[in-house]
């Protein structure tokens, strides 16, 4: 399902521009270092990895792609959501709205459960071709530094299928899948926690100046 059908008409030839790799994002800055088409992928369960690439849209105008379950997973399940990821589950995911062939660059947006990527995650690298790809890897997770052993997973698949990893970071949030609506969403990673580290990590890629 895309997520592109909230910007505003008067704001569309900002992403008609963006939907090449080229132009200013939202917040204005200048996107100066991608060529071909580029794209913003990601999964987020509780709204943390969709807060950081909504920002990440934001900020680059790149177009939005959510992937989802087929079946919505409820809230906590915890016990259920943590061995489907230790146990490298694939769950049923929607077709996307749009075809990947049509981009060359893929920021790829994950969740670390127990210590591994989501079934989501699982079923959605299983799935797509990363041929002549270049990825930018974004995570959150509950622990304070990125997991390395994610990542190398993730970056071992996506070589398999021919992209390449390009630059990776991560984010810590908190663990949301147990409590209730309105504590969840006053407790989701907000822009203002993390809009000057993802900046940062894009200027360090060029992308953004």
């Amino acid at each position: 399902m895309s997520d592109t059908s909230f910007i505003p008409s008067a704001f569309q030839w900002f992403y008609d521009i963006q939907a090449s790799g080229m132009g200013i994002g939202f917040s204005g800055k200048e996107v100066v270092g991608m060529e071909g088409q580029s794209l913003i992928v990601y999964y987020s369960w509780t709204g943390n990895t969709a807060s950081v690439a909504q920002e990440l849209h934001a900020q680059t105008g790149f177009a939005l792609e959510r992937i989802e379950e087929a079946k919505p997973r409820p809230f906590g399940s915890i016990p259920m959501a943590a061995m489907g990821a230790w146990f490298h589950f694939k769950s049923d995911i929607k077709p996307l709205s749009i075809s990947l062939e049509t981009y060359d660059n893929l920021f790829l947006g994950i969740q670390v459960w127990a210590g591994n990527t989501t079934p989501a995650i699982n079923a959605f690298l299983k799935r797509e071709n990363f041929k002549n790809k270049k990825v930018w890897l974004f995570m959150t997770m509950a622990d304070n530094v990125p997991s390395q052993k994610v990542m190398d997973s993730v970056r071992k698949r996506i070589e398999q299928k021919g992209g390449v990893v390009v630059e990776t970071i991560g984010f810590t949030s908190k663990m949301l899948a147990t409590v209730g609506a309105e504590e969840r969403a006053n407790q989701v990673l907000s822009p203002e926690m993390f809009r000057e580290d993802l900046a940062a990590w894009l200027r360090k890629s060029q992308i953004i100046k």
